[in-house]
């Protein structure tokens, strides 16, 4: 029987597999794989105006159970679409494979908050795999111009073929962007579609990176070498390309530091936030397909699959944080103009959420952030450089500025990336994607649309602004572009004043060192001068002074002497090696624990002392009450 007569299965309920599907089976991606957001207009409180809000769509809901039996209406439209014969192959391939996605479309677009709940105004899709191909599948399947797809398509493919970076740890995108048209126009439609691709840092929850479930390819179980994956990287694996990094993996800042080892509120937050202890730091990438200006589609790797636990990764940081500062701003100023909330202002959104992961100047809640991470691991180092100065101390802070000239180059290709994106759209007509060409009076920077909306235009009193969800970034700019800006900026300023201070510190521990090392020496020299004369001296008087037969009062010879005294020998030697290494850290451990320990004495006696003063004026009330009298 022909797969199309077959009699699919049932996928009533949640729980489908499609694993158990023959068809299914076939595919490289599954349902299983997706989230589906649609951004709509909705009131929830009649004393209220509406606000745009995420709201999230189950996958099987919007796909039949018929998906995956692929009709012959669609290979038709494949070969229709197509020019040649190769490309004709190629796109009966893309519909076999990723036809289903089709199913996905907007269906309709949303007007007011009245319409029907299959209406948005967009529709964001989060892929939790990094495989090139899947762009080629979503671009195919969710564009509606066939005219263009063809030309989209080959774009594409140089551009990925372009953008391609090789490793030793896997294959990446550089930071960039590109609209797949050739020749895009003026027009803010004919800047779709557009490809993105951005690095960020994230913190690795247990430990390790994640393990690859969707990174492999379903078919061949294994990463062929048709569909190459872009992988997870930690961050020292991002910067070596070609040096295996495993063995340092565990000397890390964020393996070594741990704040809340100490801070008990900051350790419940962090088990709160994040579940587990973070214990490295990995560098993923984001991509993000801007199909037209109702369709986006968003890649990462699987750490940030549809996580709603821990809240701080990639979507939930999106959903709930970065698109509700972002709609604040729109509703400010764009609603008053008559602007709709497009795919690229959702790409905002969506850059917002990656580039300010960890990040405080974008989200002043953020329980641990990366600069208060190094932070606090440079105080630490200080407070070891004036109680022992060490060539150790020097290398640890040593790989400290290593990690932050790795972060600080990432967050500058953020920087660049983001600008030249905001130089791109800013040469569109004022309105478009929220920018505005205008300079401001004041700074001469150009000035949103959002920001014109708290002038007087045309003699008319701007409206004024409505916060529906607290502003959580630091800058004060409207528009998403420059707010993202600012703060990269001032992160990226934070980050190299750590840096100078790590290259003080550099130079003040050797100095340190230098001069500890030039005391020793002299000593050394004379122990050296006293050991040279008297210990050979002291070996030949010692040895012609014994009995060479036999040792008197024994019946052992002249052996036990030689296995004494090489025992003795060993282990005295490896006592001093052990207590050259390793003295230093024993010592100090040894005060960190005296401070410690006194500490918690200081604490307990002033407890103590409160109690007892909390006991006496007890006492005291009790004895003015039994006396007749009142207290106060």
């Amino acid at each position: 029987m022909p797969p199309s007569h077959r009699e699919p299965p049932e996928k009533d309920t949640p729980a489908f597999n499609y694993d158990a599907d023959s068809e299914w089976r076939k595919k490289p991606l599954t349902p299983a794989q997706i989230l589906v957001n649609d951004i709509r207009l909705e009131r929830f409180r009649h004393d209220r105006e509406p606000l745009l809000e995420v709201i999230e769509r189950s996958t099987p809901t919007l796909i039949p159970s018929t998906a995956a039996y692929v009709p012959s209406a669609s290979y038709i439209r494949a070969t229709n679409a197509a020019t040649n014969a190769i490309e004709k192959q190629r796109f009966v391939d893309l519909e076999s494979d990723y036809g289903w996605l089709r199913y996905l479309r907007l269906q309709k677009h949303q007007r007011t908050e009245y319409d029907d709940q299959n209406s948005a105004k967009c529709r964001w899709i989060h892929c939790s795999s990094k495989f090139p191909e899947y762009l080629h599948g979503f671009l195919y399947a969710l564009s509606d111009n066939d005219a263009v797809v063809s030309e989209c398509l080959r774009m594409l493919a140089h551009v990925t073929q372009q953008q391609t970076r090789f490793s030793k740890h896997g294959k990446y995108f550089s930071p960039f962007f590109q609209c797949l048209r050739q020749n895009p126009g003026r027009v803010a439609a004919e800047q779709y579609p557009m490809l993105m691709s951005i690095p960020f840092c994230d913190w690795t929850v247990l430990g390790s990176p994640p393990p690859l479930r969707f990174q492999v390819d379903r078919r061949d179980g294994f990463h062929s070498s048709k569909s190459t994956a872009h992988l997870l990287r930690s961050i020292l694996q991002h910067f070596y390309r070609l040096e295996d990094t495993g063995d340092r993996e565990v000397l890390q800042v964020c393996a070594k530091h741990k704040p809340w080892a100490t801070d008990r509120e900051l350790d419940l937050k962090v088990r709160q936030w994040y579940g587990h202890y973070p214990t490295a730091l990995n560098v993923d990438e984001l991509w993000i397909l801007a199909i037209d200006a109702e369709h986006l589609v968003t890649f990462s790797s699987n750490q940030t699959w549809k996580s709603r636990w821990p809240p701080l990764q990639l979507t939930s940081r999106i959903s709930d944080i970065s698109f509700r500062s972002i709609r604040n701003a729109y509703y400010s100023a764009g609603m008053a103009h008559n602007q709709e909330y497009t795919a690229m202002d959702h790409a905002s959104a969506c850059l917002n959420g990656a580039v300010g992961m960890l990040h405080r100047n974008f989200w002043p809640d953020m329980v641990l952030c990366l600069t208060d991470r190094y932070a606090g691991y440079l105080t630490h180092l200080q407070y070891r450089l004036h109680r022992s100065p060490s060539t150790k101390l020097v290398m640890d802070l040593m790989a400290a500025q290593e990690e932050m000239n790795i972060v600080i180059q990432i967050t500058q290709q953020q920087v660049d990336m983001i600008e030249s994106l905001r130089t791109s759209l800013g040469q569109k007509e004022v309105g478009d994607y929220g920018l505005a060409q205008a300079p401001s009076p004041t700074s001469g920077r150009p000035v949103s649309a959002s920001q014109t909306s708290h002038v007087e235009l045309g003699g008319l009193p701007a409206p004024r602004r409505r916060a529906t969800y607290r502003q959580l970034s630091t800058s004060q700019l409207i528009d998403p572009l420059s707010q993202m800006l600012d703060n990269l900026h001032r992160e990226l300023i934070d980050l190299q004043d750590l840096r100078d201070n790590t290259d003080r510190l550099v130079t003040r521990t050797i100095q340190l060192v230098n001069i500890r090392l030039e005391d020793h020496g002299k000593a050394i020299l004379v122990f050296t001068i006293v050991t040279i004369i008297f210990l050979p001296l002291n070996f030949v008087s010692s040895f012609f002074g014994m009995n060479f037969a036999d040792i008197r009062n024994t019946t052992r010879k002249q052996s036990l002497f030689w296995i004494v005294a090489l025992c003795v020998t060993a282990g005295v030697l490896g006592a001093s090696i052990f207590l050259a290494f390793s003295g230093g850290d024993i010592l100090e451990q040894l005060a960190i624990w005296r401070d410690t320990r006194r500490e918690r004495l200081m604490t307990k006696k002033t407890i103590m002392r409160q109690t007892r003063l909390n006991d006496d004026e007890r006492s005291f009330k009790v004895h003015r009450i039994d006396r007749g009298g009142t207290y106060g």
